[in-house]
This record gives structure tokens, sequence and C-alpha cells, in this order.
């Protein structure tokens, strides 16, 4: 049986993984994100139906509970918990500041009923909302590319600093609302497989924020959608340094088209590791 230590350990690969993407993209170093992802998605294996499903369905009852112990219920399809995880997303309020951000938060727990099969409209209206908000946000990337392409990380461009003006936030936070914060919305609403979303996941390939893209395209990816392929494309084609990123996303399409495409973006050997691995159990598009 695991300890609270080992969840608390899943839960922090989770959250570091989601930050280091933040940093890596802001320092111009995306490319390397592919790898990192990869160790991330074999860490996050480890922790796939540890300890006892009945153990997380009663810390969330008890309101003590974690991301990780949301992500068991739902891998182990424990339905006897909806009644529970509606309360508690009853009980969660949203964090005030872009700092707070907990990947056990609310959006993960309407996330987590509409995978469970809750019909209650409560739960997917809250995810298209929050997932709307922030595309209409429009946050732009906040550094800038050179004539080609290459991530100037030495300062931030001057439409982020225009938004973060408009946004009324600090440079730092403006930064954590348009890496993580935002594009978090994408992740809790694409990971539902729902159809339903695609409308919006295909809007924010459009994004001028490409963590939002890169999410998107982890959503459309889970969903099988071969129409939103062009987009996922257009959007590797428009920065040479984020592209192998998005391009991940590609390789769980199942599409002749998508699979050239990856191979194009995305380093030799790990385009081999993620085909190796992605019909793993547990593993999707999302976050590997």
């Amino acid at each position: 049986m695991a300890s609270e230590t080992d969840f608390m350990a899943a839960r922090s690969i989770r959250r570091t993984f989601l930050l280091w993407v933040c940093w890596a993209l802001a320092a111009g170093t995306a490319p390397a994100q592919s790898e990192q992802s990869l160790a991330y998605g074999r860490a996050e294996q480890r922790f796939h139906n540890i300890g006892s499903v009945a153990e997380a369905v009663k810390k969330v009852k008890e309101g003590n509970f974690t991301g990780v112990h949301v992500e068991e219920i739902v891998h182990a399809r424990a339905v006897e918990a909806i009644p529970a995880l509606r309360a508690q997303f009853g009980r969660t309020i949203e964090p005030s500041h872009s700092r707070d951000i907990d990947p056990g938060n609310k959006a993960e727990i309407a996330s987590a009923l509409v995978r469970l099969g809750d019909k209650d409209a409560t739960y997917w209206d809250f995810l298209v909302n929050g997932a709307t908000a922030a595309l209409d946000s429009a946050p732009p990337f906040p550094r800038e590319s050179d004539p080609q392409g290459r991530l100037l990380d030495d300062h931030f461009s001057p439409a982020f600093l225009q938004w973060a003006k408009g946004q009324g936030l600090s440079l730092s936070d403006a930064s954590q609302k348009a890496m993580y914060e935002l594009p978090g919305k994408l992740v809790f609403l694409g990971e539902t497989g729902d159809p339903r979303g695609l409308p919006i996941l295909r809007r924010a390939m459009s994004s001028s924020d490409y963590v939002i893209q890169i999410m998107a395209a982890k959503g459309l990816a889970k969903l099988q959608d071969r129409a939103s392929v062009p987009l996922i494309i257009a959007a590797c084609e428009k920065s040479a340094w984020a592209a192998p990123a998005i391009a991940e996303a590609l390789v769980y399409v199942d599409d002749p088209q998508a699979q050239i495409a990856a191979e194009k973006y995305l380093p030799k050997k790990l385009l081999e590791s993620l085909r190796e691995t992605k019909n793993l159990p547990g593993n999707d598009a999302f976050f590997h």
C-alpha cells in the first residue's frame, strides 16, 4: 500500500513537469521538453494504481486528498466516489492567485466527474467556461522570436508586456497566468476526451500562447480528431523551437499525415520512444 509520501511525490512529479514546461519554453529550450516528458511519463506510471482505491475514496470523502487521489479514482473507474467528488467540488474555492493553483483543484474535480460519466451539466459547463475564458483573455507568449524564428530569452515581447499591463499583473504573475494557469484550463477540458470540447480545442490551436497550443494538441490527439491534424501541423510550422513539443501529440493520432509530420518535427530517438510507449496502460497524449 502506498504511503502519503508516495502520493505527495506523485503530485510533485506532475506539478514539477508542468512548471518545467513553462520554464523551458520561457527560456527558449522547448526541444528538450520532449526528453523531459519521457522521464515524466515513466515516473508517473509508477504511481498508477498504487495503494488502495478505497483509501483514495476515503481521503476524498474526508477532504484530505490531492490530485493524485482523484486520478487514481478515475483510473480505477471508481464511480462510487462520484458523490464525494461532487461534495468536494461544491466546497472547493478557486484560487485567488495564479501561484496558488494545484493539480487537485476544482477544475480537476470537474474533469474527473465528467470522465466518470456524471451527466450533471454543472461540471462540463465549468470546464467549458474556464477554457473559453482562457482563450478569450488572448494571452500572448511571454518571449519574442527573432526573424529566423529563434526564441529571444533575454526580454519579454512587447505584446506580452502590453497584455500584462492590461491585466493589471506583475510580469511574474502574468507569466504564471499565461504559461500555467490558462493552459491548465485546456488540460482539464481536453483530458476528458469528450467530443463536445472539439470546437474549443481547435480554436486553441490558433492561440498566440504556445503552451496553450501544446495542451490543445494533446486534447485533439486524445479525441483522435484526424481533421485537426492540419491545425497541429500549422502550429508546428509557425515556431521551429516550439514544434517538437506541439508535435508530440501527432504521435498519438492514428493517421498517416500525422505520423509523417511527427517524423518531420520530432528527433528520431524521441519519436521511436514515444511510439514504443504510447500503447502502454494509462499512457495517452496528456503529459507524456
